[in-house]
């Protein structure tokens, strides 16, 4: 009999233990799922809350014509369509994960039973975003019409301040015929699609990051390691070149990242550890999804054995094989870098304010980890510098910041001579810092098409 007592203790307290555990972390997931039928039940009582920028600035808003007919509306058109989403033809964005938020009425009680009364609705809440039109629009514009996206983070805070993918759709009046049209078969523009959170993409150079910090890790003498390029290492189909077929003579580690050596980091990389090398990866969500809910994502990949050849080793080495990175994902590096090591959660939402402006709840920044130490962080800030100094980025040398970063030219794995334009990088002043993300699709090299739109978000913030 006591036996049977204390199994019913223990799954009471399973079961308590679940709920508290539901309240705390999963409601919110749940409620604001777009299958919920609570959310068509509370259409019903409450006009859907706005979604706004960091400024406060409407990015989308519910209109009610004379017949009492609703209607969302998006003043940028395109501009945040992935971030924020659209509600026809299914809930996608901050429209999908927010949406029981804006549906949740901070109205005074007495004024609600009024409204039932007299048949109005109650407000909505809104939801105030970390995105800042400014930058969003440097962003899109510097793009202009070509594919690719644009990734723009506090590092110290985690805040994501820019998210911009092209090409893009406008949400407003999304007609059966025009959404046809964005989802026929062979349309390659997939407008539709997240290029940010959902683009897989080798990240060429820009991996030379984590071929960099992992050889400093296992090499107490990486500093005064040298080597000589001759232009090319490897024979036969192994054999590896430098862009251009260019020779940089004896490299050390600071000139080899800033000049982007292919060969040097060939050499470096066959010698690394795969398994520390792969952890390190993964400590930066490689292999896993990031913690950012709002956003649908695809997982970067880094898929190196023991068993990896040679050949390819090198081919990972300055990322190309089977790597890819999303433009989200190849910012966080970076970030690590630029705040000492730590690593902040990247956020959309910062808060949720009623209809009166009242601050219902707030987001604040969360560490997820510290994956690197400080004296990695600075040399890492060192190695990105000098791609600036004396590099493949010396365009950014001249703004009122200081920046740094890493260039990239990846190569389609089809084959095609073709190759996406990378930059990953940081700009600092006064105390305040910015990590940016950029791939231009089919475009050249990054110093060439990635460089100029990093300045351009630099300047505007600056």
């Amino acid at each position: 009999m006591a036996a049977v007592t204390y199994i019913f203790m223990v799954l009471f307290f399973i079961l308590a233990g679940y709920v508290v555990y539901f309240v705390l972390h999963d409601s919110d997931k749940v409620l604001n799922n777009s299958y919920n039928k609570r959310q068509d039940l509370l259409a019903k009582r409450v006009t859907k809350g706005s979604i706004l920028s960091d400024a406060s600035k409407v990015l989308a808003k519910t209109v009610t014509d004379k017949k009492g007919k609703e209607t969302r509306e998006y003043p940028y058109g395109g501009l945040f369509a992935h971030t924020v989403g659209r509600v026809s033809h299914g809930k996608t964005g901050l429209e999908a994960s927010e949406g029981y938020t804006m549906l949740t009425s901070g109205i005074h009680p007495l004024a609600a039973m009024v409204n039932r009364m007299t048949g109005e609705k109650d407000p909505g809440n809104s939801v105030v975003t970390t995105l800042n039109v400014k930058l969003s629009q440097t962003a899109g514009n510097a793009l202009g019409s070509r594919k690719g996206a644009v990734v723009v983070m506090e590092p110290d805070t985690g805040k994501i301040l820019a998210m911009v993918s092209k090409p893009t759709y406008d949400p407003n009046g999304l007609t059966d015929a025009v959404w046809k049209k964005l989802t026929a078969d062979g349309e390659e523009d997939s407008a539709l699609y997240n290029r940010a959170t959902q683009g897989l993409y080798p990240p060429g150079s820009t991996f030379k990051l984590y071929t960099a910090l992992q050889y400093i890790r296992e090499n107490t003498d990486h500093s005064t390691f040298r080597y000589r390029c001759r232009g090319s290492i490897g024979t036969g189909s192994e054999r590896i070149q430098c862009y251009g077929g260019e020779i940089h003579g004896r490299m050390n580690l600071t000139g080899a990242f800033a000049k982007s050596c292919n060969v040097f980091f060939c050499r470096i990389g066959t010698g690394l550890d795969i398994a520390s090398w792969k952890s390190l990866c993964e400590a930066f969500y490689y292999n896993k999804t990031i913690p950012l809910e709002n956003l649908e994502q695809k997982a970067s990949r880094f898929s190196i054995t023991e068993h990896t050849s040679k050949g390819d080793l090198m081919q990972v080495s300055i990322g190309q094989g089977d790597t890819l990175v999303s433009p989200l994902q190849n910012a966080l590096l970076v970030c690590a870098a630029v705040n000492g090591g730590k690593l902040m959660q990247p956020y959309l939402v910062n808060r949720i304010e009623d209809f009166a402006g009242n601050v219902v709840s707030e987001n604040k920044p969360v560490l997820l980890s510290e994956p690197i130490t400080k004296e990695e962080a600075k040399e890492l800030k060192k190695l990105m510098r000098a791609t600036v100094t004396e590099g493949t980025a010396t365009s950014l040398l001249y703004g009122n910041y200081k920046a740094g970063g890493k260039t990239g030219s990846a190569e389609f794995q089809n084959g095609s001579t073709d190759s996406h334009a990378w930059f990953v990088g940081y700009g600092e002043k006064g105390g305040k810092k910015l990590v940016v993300s950029i791939v231009v699709e089919a475009a050249g090299t990054g110093s060439a098409y990635a460089v100029p739109v990093a300045k351009k978000i630099f300047d505007a913030y600056w």
